[in-house]
């Protein structure tokens, strides 16, 4: 069976799609094809990268340390057995207290992943700035130019596959955040 790319796409003027291909989609053409602005959020185990493109350029990279196995929970009892100390301290900034050996709930995880959506979109100056954004800096620049708004959006990465997936008793099913990280990205107001 072929592996197939997943990726979220969310076009300021024609809304937010899915799309499924056979290839990763080619950003620096498409940006170039289109003269427009691009930001390519690349979701992975560990870490995320995200890379700006202008009219065919590349605009820089920022990697940020949010990826889904920065928590991993055990699916059958919600226990965490693995917790990221940078996670762990932004988590602690909003308040919400996650410990590796806890046994925890879907809506403190839900309210971890919209801190990391948030700061995700931060990025790439469709938010306001995120309390936890320059802790979770890890590579590249601090920040990309002011002006710079992108048209266009595209979540990428090992994680997309949780894009389809909304069911609630199923959120932990791969022992980390995948799912609700996701639904919280899909629910931003961009």
């Amino acid at each position: 069976m072929n592996e197939k790319f997943v990726n979220m796409v969310i076009d300021k003027n024609e809304g937010s799609r899915f799309l499924v291909s056979d290839k990763s989609i080619d950003t620096i053409n498409l940006s170039s094809d289109r003269q427009t602005s691009i930001a390519r959020i690349n979701i992975k185990d560990e870490v995320t990268t995200v890379c700006l493109y202008q009219n065919g350029k590349s605009k820089g990279t920022i990697s940020l340390n949010i990826g889904v196995d920065q928590v991993k929970i055990d699916s059958n009892s919600n226990t965490i057995t693995y917790l990221d100390n940078d996670i762990r301290d932004l988590a602690r900034l909003y308040n919400i207290n996650l410990q590796e050996g806890e046994i925890t709930d879907v809506d403190k995880i839900r309210g971890l992943c919209k801190i990391l959506a948030d700061i995700m979109i931060t990025t790439i100056h469709l938010n306001d700035y995120s309390w936890g954004f320059s802790k979770m800096v890890i590579n590249g620049r601090k920040s990309f130019e002011e002006d710079f708004s992108p048209n266009i959006i595209i979540f990428t990465g090992i994680a997309s596959k949780y894009i389809f997936a909304d069911k609630q008793e199923d959120v932990f099913m791969d022992g980390n955040l995948g799912m609700l990280l996701y639904q919280e990205i899909n629910n931003c107001n961009i």
